[in-house]
């Protein structure tokens, strides 16, 4: 009887882990859903909606454009100071039966600044990139190795961590964070602290320009 129960321990265990994890992003899936929209009643933000044309955003196209492919799920989109900012969910089929849930938040940040990209292992693979084992960020610039180094010497590998350790893209148009869907106790409070890191990582893609670039943001005042 008891190797039976053995190979039945076995064998069931993938799908109870499954099942597990599954109900878990099921439950992040709801709460973040109702987050965002108790954030669409604040004054100023509104629903996240299909235009006329039945169009959908795609302000993180520029930034993941591996993302095109997933669904419309919920969002919102109002200010937060001096920017704007839009939090959406996105899903996609991952195999016969389950669902895989990103969240994005995307702030309007313009600029003339270069781009820049640290991405996470999960989303370097979805480049057909191999992150380095151990190392939480692949940073990508024009001027990849110094902006590494740059990034490693400075306090934010712990701040992104600290905050679920979002994949991070800052061009010209704006700055985005991506999630696989995150455990979210307070919206409002993950929003200010991803808008918190904005000038550093405005800096940080400036910096990529080298020395003259950087002198010549400030004079203009850039973010």
């Amino acid at each position: 009887m008891l190797p039976w129960i053995i190979w039945s321990v076995i064998i069931l265990a993938p799908f109870v882990v499954g099942g597990t994890l599954a109900f878990r992003t099921l439950r992040r899936v709801r709460k973040a859903d109702r987050a965002m929209t108790a954030l669409a009643g604040d004054p100023g933000w509104s629903r996240l909606e299909r235009g006329p044309d039945g169009a959908e955003w795609a302000g993180y196209a520029g930034h993941f454009p591996w993302l095109l492919r997933t669904r419309h799920g919920t969002g919102a989109t109002g200010p937060l100071g001096e920017h704007r900012v839009t939090v959406a969910r996105r899903w996609e089929p991952s195999g016969r039966r389950d669902v895989r849930h990103w969240l994005i938040v995307s702030f309007e940040v313009p600029g003339d600044r270069p781009a820049l990209r640290l991405e996470r292992a999960w989303s370097a693979a979805k480049l057909g990139l191999r992150s380095p084992d151990g190392v939480p960020y692949l940073p990508m610039s024009a001027d990849s190795a110094g902006t590494a180094e740059r990034f490693h010497a400075s306090d934010l590998p712990q701040r992104l961590v600290r905050f679920a350790g979002p994949a991070v893209s800052v061009s010209a148009d704006g700055v985005c964070f991506v999630y696989p869907m995150p455990d979210v106790t307070s919206l409002d409070r993950l929003l200010e602290e991803l808008a918190a890191l904005i000038p550093d990582l405005t800096a940080l893609a400036r910096a990529s320009t080298g020395p003259e670039g950087q002198d010549q943001d400030q004079d203009q005042g850039r973010p």
